[in-house]
């Protein structure tokens, strides 16, 4: 397919409001009765193409309204949302001989992803989003998946639009797109972050307070509380971690269980996600600690925990307590003991159970940690398949000291700090048949994104999975 030459202002009485973005790309949008959304077409070579279906209006008299715009006879229909196919605006479109069509070519690029697709006009850079784009204003979270939301629009940012068609709302360039991922992420990391410190609903409902600055719709755009019961639902357990969804397929699967008072979990999903990207890994993260049980260890080949032992339920003013069942230290050695990996992260010793058998299995302990500060990791066995290849480097990070079992455990990294003191930074074994790498580093964005750093965590990886 290729685009007509076409550029017509054209005022239709009764026709909706509209706008060419593009040559022969053309968006129109309806009334906030309709929830303000959008649909739009394409003049092509012969004939025309609609994008999504016309609302509250007679398909006649749209369809004649396009085609005395692109001088075209209108042949076909992309649809953005799966249940527009059954629409009463769809038959009437049928009626007329227009008919649906799900394979593009010629510069017209369909863009699946969970819940809908995206039309994107690739020589005009006009996106059309379909229901994942929602431009004002507010964006209804209760009956979708926010984390896949969230992937959708990452995904629908990395085409490089230049104008963007939302399903609902005014249009606009890319930054609308960046204002919705922004959104989706900011408010998963609020509540994220207080479900980790064990903050009740209520007091999250209250806390949850997005920067003024980074939205356009004030007040408008405030998440309501069902916004925040919805998310605070996803994140929790029964949903968390796994959503209802069946773990499944080639890949192998990890539970990864961040967040806590001192390391939200935000940062640690940014510096965790490129080492699952890099060894095929599928993760589930969980800020909730119930997650943390046999039934979802077995269930997954490896286990990652970059979090600390204590819960904050009445806040960072109040009295912490120490979160982690007999039950549940027992399902972590179990996992291990049978064969599971298991990734022990930077803070991951910290005020658990005293002498307990979760500490006993990692093979050391949190005694605490020096300041934020510059400091030097030494490889000590350049030989191992964790650590070979990999350079001694420095880190901005926390320095941490922990005692470790020398009998049970193989050293294969320690820190050195700028006035001389020296911990261990890092150490592997085998108990049972499974496998447990330690690494203390780990508190920063910079420490996490380090690649020396993110290449230890990927090379453990791939050792804790046997591969």
């Amino acid at each position: 397919m290729r685009y007509a030459t076409l550029f017509i202002t054209t005022v239709l009485f009764g026709f909706p409001h509209h706008q060419q973005l593009g040559e022969g790309v053309y968006a129109a949008g309806y009334a906030a009765k309709y929830g303000s959304a959008n649909s739009g077409w394409v003049a092509l070579d012969e004939s025309t193409l609609l994008i999504d279906t016309p609302k509250g209006m007679d398909a006649a008299e749209y369809v004649s309204g396009v085609e005395k715009i692109t001088g075209k006879p209108v042949r076909w229909v992309l649809l953005t949302e799966p249940e527009a196919r059954s629409s009463p605006e769809m038959a009437a479109l049928e009626a007329r001989g227009i008919k649906r069509i799900d394979r593009t070519t010629g510069g017209i690029e369909l863009v699946p992803y969970a819940g809908g697709r995206a039309v994107f006009i690739r020589n005009a850079k006009v996106l059309f989003t379909g229901p994942a784009g929602v431009n004002g204003p507010r964006m209804k979270l209760a009956t979708r998946d926010t984390a896949d939301w969230l992937a959708a629009i990452e995904a629908l940012r990395r085409l490089g639009a230049e104008q963007v068609v939302p399903g609902y709302g005014s249009w606009g360039d890319g930054s609308l797109l960046e204002r919705q991922r922004r959104f989706l992420r900011e408010l998963r990391r609020q509540v994220g972050y207080m479900v980790s410190m064990e903050r009740p609903l209520e007091a999250i409902e209250k806390e949850v307070k997005l920067p003024a600055g980074d939205f356009v719709w004030m007040p408008y755009d405030d998440p309501a509380a069902e916004d925040i019961r919805h998310v605070y639902t996803e994140l929790t357990v029964p949903a968390a971690p796994f959503q209802g969804r069946t773990v499944s397929g080639p890949k192998p699967h990890a539970l990864v269980l961040i967040g806590d008072r001192y390391h939200e979990p935000g940062h640690v999903r940014d510096g965790l996600q490129p080492v699952f990207d890099a060894t095929g890994v599928v993760p589930h993260y969980t800020v909730d600690v119930r997650a943390l049980n046999a039934e979802n260890l077995a269930k997954v080949k490896l286990l990652v925990i970059l979090r600390d032992g204590m819960m904050w339920p009445d806040g960072p003013s109040g009295k912490y307590r120490i979160w982690m069942t007999p039950e549940q230290e027992k399902a972590v050695v179990d996992f291990v003991n049978r064969g599971g990996g298991f990734l022990n992260l930077h803070n991951s010793m910290g005020l658990y159970p005293e002498n307990g058998p979760y500490l006993k299995l990692v093979g050391g302990r949190y005694i605490g940690h020096g300041p934020l500060e510059r400091f030097r990791v030494e490889v000590v066995d350049h030989q191992h398949p964790i650590t070979r290849g990999v350079r001694d480097f420095f880190a901005a990070d926390e320095q941490h000291t922990p005692p470790y079992d020398d009998a049970k455990v193989h050293l294969l990294l320690r820190n050195r700090s700028d006035e001389g003191k020296t911990a261990a930074a890092g150490w592997a074994y085998e108990p049972g048949r499974g496998r447990l790498c330690h690494l203390a580093g780990g508190h920063t964005r910079e420490a996490l994104g380090n690649p020396e750093f993110q290449r230890l965590m990927r090379q453990a990886v791939e050792w804790l999975l046997r591969r």
